[in-house]
């Protein structure tokens, strides 16, 4: 490593006091810079002070010595959001991290490491100054901002969507908003450093036939859309992102090598979505991580969004999905402890784009099962129906769906229904035999029907199964104390049907 003396003019230095590390970060990032950016730590009684070097390459952070030992890039770098001071400088086309033991290798993805700093020790004076600078102006998201490169979480997703809705100051933002007064104020930071947000101009948006400016009433707490429930279409929209629409076919106009480039695109962004970790990577389950950092990379030669032609700029947010799952897959087979699991979840026949959002989609309508459940008990079977419909049409290997479908539809149709009624139920039993809902539901189909011996088993065979299920245990007192049958002590079973809905919010085992 060259000595100090052999150091080049610095691009630029300075101090974190005056220029927090985010800014600094985000600067090189902009600029697309290459070089070495250096970061000083004095500490009382040491004569030297430690340094942290992270190398650049092109903006993106490929490599460092850092003072924080750690397993990736990211997690080296976290440290310095929260320094308060320290000189720094930049060394513009210089490696001063260079190769071998103690470097941490990357790349590390900048505006989605700036995020995440703000969810921890932040330099919260910094953060308030650029705040308090809009004053009383109403916000809005500036036209073309890649929200999506921040990465950010559900609930700070649902607070840029409140700024998209319609131009708000900070004040009433923080009112509205699902956060935390002091996340509020670090989103808006993150918008305002990666100029995601700009403020409202009304004179512009009057001229050009905007509506006027209007007052906003302060809202009332219970006016938050947080707690607003959801209507059963929103069940796939809310959390669970839906799978992304095909490539539309090239534009007329390409020049031939554009037109295949477009199309390997297209095809590349339809494959990867049923592909796991391993395939997306092109390695083998049991690559090294060095293996694996040498294929990314040169997946990223490639798939960078930079690399999009001007002619295709239409590509790019298709290109940058690609890249970001790409870089999830390095990130997570290149860390011991994140690949063992999401090994597991692919041997399981997960670990895909579409498995996830399959999976999310399960998860939801297990969710808006329990409004469904509520409203059985309220006797609303309108309703009811209403939500579990688009539930079944999400998940129909669900065995609880049906029953209580058909039960629903039972008493909506005072038993008119009896024989769609049966068949719904007979398709939980096919999926789960060992369901006590299903064989109570359909032991009080066939007593109304006057098929007492039929129902008779079903009730048995719901009280086995679950000695819990009262209504099926006092049906076999009644049978007992008729003697219609030959009375049989209700246990053994000890539990309900082993679904996922019963997994999931720790039903009865088997």
């Amino acid at each position: 490593m060259a000595g100090a003396a052999q150091l080049p003019e610095p691009l630029a230095q300075g101090d974190l006091e005056r220029t927090p590390f985010a800014h600094i970060l985000l600067y090189v990032h902009q600029q697309a810079l290459t070089g070495t950016l250096v970061v000083w730590k004095p500490e009382p009684g040491e004569a030297r002070p430690r340094q942290d070097r992270i190398r650049f390459d092109s903006g993106v952070p490929q490599s460092g010595r850092m003072i924080e030992r750690a397993s990736r890039l990211e997690r080296a770098m976290l440290p310095l959001f929260a320094r308060a001071d320290g000189p720094y400088a930049f060394y513009a086309d210089t490696d001063l991290v260079g190769d071998g033991d103690g470097v941490i290798d990357g790349p590390a993805d900048v505006l989605m490491l700036i995020a995440a700093s703000l969810r921890g020790s932040s330099r919260d004076e910094v953060v308030s100054s650029v705040v308090t600078g809009f004053g009383e102006a109403r916000l809005r998201i500036r036209r073309g901002a890649d929200i999506e490169a921040l990465h950010l979480l559900p609930d700070e997703l649902a607070t840029v969507q409140l700024l998209r809705a319609d131009p708000v100051a900070v004040a009433q933002l923080t009112e509205l908003s699902p956060l935390e007064a002091h996340r509020v104020e670090r989103l808006v930071y993150l918008l305002a450093i990666t100029k995601s947000v700009e403020p409202y101009d009304e004179s512009e948006a009057t001229a050009s036939g905007s509506r006027p400016k209007q007052s906003t009433p302060k809202p009332a707490p219970r006016e938050r859309p947080a707690p607003r429930e959801p209507k059963p279409s929103e069940a796939q929209s809310r959390g669970v992102p839906g799978a992304p629409d095909p490539v539309e076919p090239p534009p007329p106009g390409l020049s031939s090598e554009h037109r295949e480039l477009w199309k390997e695109v297209a095809q590349r962004a339809a494959e990867i979505e049923t592909e796991n970790y391993y395939d997306m990577l092109g390695v083998a389950r049991d690559a090294t991580a060095a293996n694996i950092q040498k294929a990314y990379f040169g997946l990223v030669k490639k798939w960078h969004p930079d690399r999009v032609p001007s002619e295709l700029a239409a590509l790019r947010p298709v290109v940058e999905r690609i890249f970001r799952y790409l870089t999830r897959a390095s990130e997570t087979l290149t860390d011991d402890e994140t690949r063992g699991k999401y090994l597991a979840t692919v041997q399981d026949g997960g670990g895909t784009p579409e498995a996830e959002r399959q999976l999310g989609l399960i998860i939801q309508a297990a969710m808006e099962f329990r409004k469904v459940e509520v409203l059985m008990r309220r006797r609303e079977w309108d309703e009811a129906l209403a939500l579990l419909d688009p539930i079944l049409s999400i998940n129909d290997q669900e065995p609880d769906y049906h029953a209580t479908r058909a039960w629903i539809l039972y008493q909506k149709t005072n038993g008119a229904a009896q024989r769609e009624v049966l068949e719904q139920l007979d398709k939980a039993l096919s999926l789960t035999e060992a369901h006590d809902k299903a064989h109570y539901y359909k032991g009080m189909v066939l007593k109304r029907a006057g098929k007492r011996d039929a129902a008779a088993e079903h009730f048995r065979r719901a009280a086995e199964l679950n000695p819990k299920n009262i209504d099926a245990v006092r049906e076999v007192r009644l049978l007992d104390m008729r003697g219609s049958t030959p009375p049989t002590k209700p246990g053994g079973g000890g539990g309900s049907d082993g679904s996922f809905f019963g997994k999931l919010f720790g039903g009865k085992k088997k």
